[in-house]
């Protein structure tokens, strides 16, 4: 099963309601998941900046972002290219981006890029 549609059927890109199940590492053709279940209160100092749009943080090995339009998406930390924990939220062009080797992944999780 390919990430992209393993994701889709997980419906990751969905609102992130406060509580969510994630996906942990994935090599290649690999996908493992795990779930992770927990809350963030936007009213503590950690999670504040969810409150605005464009914004993401990192928790429990997800990044939770607040797109710029205002919806809540989580996706794992861990990049499927080399397994490096670098992915964070690129509020410029409204996606996931590693930051050690520049995969990009939509809020679907379909890799955008040779390196995804």
């Amino acid at each position: 099963m390919e990430r992209r549609d393993f994701l889709e059927k997980l419906g990751i890109g969905a609102a992130f309601v406060l509580s969510t199940s994630c996906l942990q590492s994935c090599k290649k053709d690999a996908v493992a998941a795990s779930g992770v279940d927990f809350t963030l209160n936007l009213d503590d100092a950690a999670n504040s900046s969810l409150k605005t749009n464009g914004n993401f943080i990192i928790s429990n090995g997800t990044v939770v972002a607040k797109t710029t339009t205002g919806e809540y998406v989580a996706a794992t930390v861990t990049c499927s290219h080399e397994g490096n924990k670098a992915v964070q939220y690129d509020k410029a062009n409204n996606r996931y981006r590693c930051t050690v080797h520049g995969a990009q992944f939509d809020l679907t999780g379909k890799g955008l890029n040779a390196e995804a």
